[in-house]
């Protein structure tokens, strides 16, 4: 069973990013292709807002770049301390946040100068966040309450990046 809502959640998450509502923070906009060439790889964070009993395993950036028919991953999966600046968590929910592993900044940096040596315009790549759960509870099958927040530039802070619930029984 555990085996099954794990295969589940990985297949679902994918879809997190679809059930996304409008940002609801001081920064306008999705993570985009222009803040993969501009984020600072020490400053990017990702933060997921859920039920305590579900372990995230790592909150992807997938970028696609549709001209050139390729498909990058980066990975935050570095446990961090949630940022004091993110809103308290509501009861029956907490905060898990991520940074990039040394794997994962030499990803990002990789392919920020792949993009960069191909002249790959940040409006030509597509992007999406979504966060990959571990282990899911069965009574949240039906219903995973998932919010992801992304911080790229300290200036700017957080900014909500989806917001929904999931339904990992599809």
């Amino acid at each position: 069973m555990r085996r099954r809502a794990l295969l589940a959640a990985i297949a679902a998450s994918w879809l997190a990013a679809c059930a996304s509502t409008p940002p609801q923070a001081s920064r306008q906009g999705k993570f985009s292709a222009a803040d993969v060439f501009a984020v600072e790889p020490a400053v990017l964070r990702a933060a997921v807002l859920t039920d305590p009993r579900v372990l995230i395993q790592t909150v992807v950036i997938e970028l696609r770049v549709p001209a050139q028919d390729e498909h990058f991953v980066i990975r935050l999966q570095q446990p961090a301390t949630p940022d004091p600046r993110l809103p308290p968590a509501p009861a029956g929910r907490a905060w898990q946040a991520f940074a990039l592993s040394p794997d994962g900044v030499t990803t990002l940096v990789t392919v920020r100068r792949l993009l960069a040596s191909r002249d790959v315009e940040p409006g030509g790549v597509a992007v999406a966040v979504v966060a990959q759960p571990a282990l899911v509870p069965a009574d949240l099958l039906a219903a995973l309450p998932l919010r992801i927040e992304m911080l790229v530039d300290n200036r700017d802070g957080w900014f909500t990046q989806a917001d929904g619930t999931l339904d990992l029984r599809r």
